[in-house]
């Protein structure tokens, strides 16, 4: 791996034909052609606009949670937002996107301020939180948001505001799916509450995650979004479960979740999709959508 520090960019590193499945949870991915890790919103825009300039094809990612890169790899720019600034007046929360959820949650807790505590234990960015419009046991991530600022990839000088209502939020999909935005800071409205009830509160949904999810094994999370069919339901009950193409499995614990048992490639998840979706249409005549993202090439 070539290593280097980009002398014109600050609070930045930079790597050269680094192994993708280093930056995502499934450890699944061929080299980037390019890799960038950025520490502050102004790295990461200068980054972009760096891409944008040269006629880099980039890609901005945080934990890569619900992310399956393609094995071989990348062929431009992927940026790591690592932009974890926050600041908190009284019951609001001002946060960079590159904060990750669970230091947040950490942080909250300590100022007895609830909201957070329900989405314990998901491994996310507050970013990829906004973009993906997270949600987990009927609570929804969106309704903490007041407004989000962010910018267009083809105009990255003008800061944009955007807010609640203007985010098109919906079941795991936001205004900013498309990838036509850059999101460096979001607003968050929280309410006080006695602190050992918020600990309760993280607790019990840990223990839920942990209980029905396979989060000891590599995965990209639940792989297919609900639709008026549950996936998980409809893969045990159509006998698919355990099912496994090459280093890929269809859990035992949790059918929604497609594990990499330690050699998997993105073929092979792909392949399981594929496999699942045709028996689902054979019997249902309705196909499963994606809830991951596949990265190609």
């Amino acid at each position: 791996m070539y290593f280097l520090s980009m002398n014109n960019f600050r609070d930045c590193i930079y790597y050269k034909n680094v192994d993708l499945k280093n930056f995502c949870t499934i450890k699944i991915g061929g080299k980037a052609k390019h890799l960038f890790i950025t520490y502050t919103t102004n790295a990461l825009l200068k980054v972009c606009s760096y891409c944008h300039i040269h006629n880099i094809k980039y890609k901005v990612i945080g934990l890569g949670a619900n992310l399956l890169f393609d094995d071989k790899g990348f062929n431009g720019a992927i940026i790591v937002n690592r932009s974890k600034h926050f600041l908190f007046k009284n019951n609001t929360l001002y946060v960079d996107s590159g904060a990750v959820l669970s230091n947040i949650i950490s942080e909250c807790t300590k100022r007895n301020l609830s909201g957070f505590e329900y989405f314990a234990g998901i491994p996310s960015t507050i970013g990829g939180g906004i973009v993906n419009s997270l949600g987990a046991f009927e609570h929804e991530f969106s309704n903490l948001v007041e407004y989000v600022i962010c910018y267009k990839k083809s105009n990255l000088k003008k800061r944009i505001k955007i807010k609640k209502n203007e985010c098109n939020f919906g079941y795991r999909t936001s205004l900013f799916k498309n990838n036509n935005y850059i999101i460096t800071r979001i607003k968050f409205n929280l309410s006080f509450d006695n602190h050992n009830s918020i600990i309760e509160r993280i607790n019990l949904f840990l223990k839920k995650k942990t209980s029905t999810q396979p989060t000891n094994k590599l995965s990209a999370g639940s792989i297919f979004k609900r639709s008026n069919l549950i996936p998980s339901k409809v893969i045990d009950e159509l006998g698919m479960k355990g099912k496994k193409i090459g280093g890929a499995e269809i859990s035992i614990k949790h059918a929604g979740f497609i594990i990499n048992n330690g050699n998997a490639k993105s073929k092979d998840v792909l392949d399981l999709i594929k496999y699942i979706n045709i028996n689902v249409f054979n019997q249902l005549n309705q196909k499963f959508e994606l809830e991951i993202e596949y990265v190609p090439f």
